[in-house]
């Protein structure tokens, strides 16, 4: 797709809008939480696809943000011309820099059912006074915010302090999870620890409660 390394997550049983993901500015298309992310989606009946941003692909530092916007609404329509009998818009969103990329291409009025923000950077860290939320009164869609209380990119004070800034923001976060919801034994509540990609898998019933509030279901349980 447009010169960027893809995957596909194919449900048994499609019922829903497509998914696109992409990664955070250090991460790749294969990244575990992004991956695991892809396919818990995909059990919820949503035809999904993990890709890289192009700046990737040639090994090119990130630009910044509103940088990627274009080159991200071209993975959005070479995402649904590879898949043209999944029904849109699609949800958008991905990891982190991805994320904050695609609430952006919302905001500029590209068309979406909603967007899922893993791990939103909403501010560098160490920088709460600097938050990433200009384009917020802009995105009209359904958020899905999935977040560590232990991520310094994102103080939870700070995001629930702008949530009225969009219109149907839904916050979920992750008890001693960081930026990427990695769990270690001695931050979780639990005393055990979670890597991403598990950490990612146990928030089923988040994501299929948010899917259904778009009007899409998955399959029955």
């Amino acid at each position: 797709m447009v010169g960027v390394s893809a995957a596909v997550h194919r449900p048994d049983r499609p019922r829903g809008c497509g998914v696109l993901l992409v990664p955070g500015a250090g991460g790749t298309f294969e990244g575990e939480g992004l991956t695991s992310l892809a396919g818990l989606f995909a059990d919820l009946g949503h035809p999904t696809v993990r890709a890289n941003l192009p700046y990737r692909e040639v090994g090119r530092p990130p630009p910044r943000a509103e940088h990627s916007v274009g080159s991200f609404g071209r993975v959005v329509a070479a995402a649904r011309q590879a898949l043209p009998d999944v029904p849109g818009p699609w949800v958008l969103g991905g990891g982190s820099y991805g994320g904050r990329v695609a609430t952006m291409v919302v905001a500029e009025g590209h068309p979406a059912a909603g967007l899922v923000c893993y791990g939103y950077p909403l501010h560098p860290p160490g920088r709460p006074d600097r938050p990433r939320v200009h384009h917020w009164l802009e995105v009209a869609v359904p958020v899905l915010f999935l977040q560590g209380d232990r991520d310094p990119f994102c103080d939870l004070d700070l995001l629930r302090a702008h949530l009225d800034r969009l219109a149907r923001p839904t916050v979920h976060v992750v008890a001693g999870g960081d930026h990427v919801l990695r769990v270690t034994k001695r931050a979780s509540p639990t005393g055990t620890a979670s890597s991403p990609a598990v950490t990612v898998a146990g928030l089923r019933t988040v994501a299929a409660a948010w899917s259904a509030s778009l009007g899409v279901t998955g399959p029955d349980d």
